[in-house]
């Protein structure tokens, strides 16, 4: 397996050095003077397999991988992002190295857009605790509002009607 890596590492490096196909795009006239804003509204949004032609099949099962692999590979994955100007900016920091492959690993089909100008920012936490793929190590697993609030009755109004003042029980 330790080769497999190597090559796979090899490979994703390889393809950061490369500068990825810009999609070809026609800025309208009135769009001139802000071409940021004409290729983030032109650009397709295509997965990471698209963009790199890497396929999410290649990398291995976490199961497979020593803690060690997983930190060169991330690195690697991270350098593609680089080249690709994705900023993962939901990283939790606490997240071990193994854990944050499987989840970059299993959202290499994540649509994206290659914005050269401007770069992209992705988030890959879905804001619900019960499927973020950062699990218990995402902010959004650890927010105790969603203790307070998980499985409480909506407040509901009353009108006193002899001063007319509105409440909530």
């Amino acid at each position: 397996m330790q080769r497999y890596v190597e090559q796979l590492i090899e490979d994703l490096e390889q393809i950061a050095a490369q500068k990825p196909q810009e999609a070809y795009i026609e800025i309208p006239p009135e769009m001139e003077s802000m071409p940021d804003i004409g290729e983030l509204a032109l650009v397709p949004f295509k997965p990471i397999s698209e963009w790199t032609g890497i396929d999410f099949e290649v990398f291995p099962e976490l199961w497979r991988l020593s803690y060690d692999q997983c930190v060169e590979l991330n690195k690697a994955i991270f350098k593609v992002y680089d080249s690709l100007k994705l900023l993962l900016i939901d990283r939790p920091a606490d997240i071990p190295e193994d854990w944050l492959y499987e989840v970059l690993a299993s959202n290499w089909d994540f649509p994206v857009q290659y914005l050269p100008s401007s770069g992209m920012d992705l988030e890959l936490c879905s804001g619900d605790r019960k499927t973020c793929d950062y699990g218990e190590y995402c902010a959004c697993a650890k927010d105790d509002y969603y203790d307070e609030i998980e499985g409480d009755e909506p407040p509901t109004q009353s009108i006193d009607s002899e001063d007319n003042d509105i409440s909530l029980n």
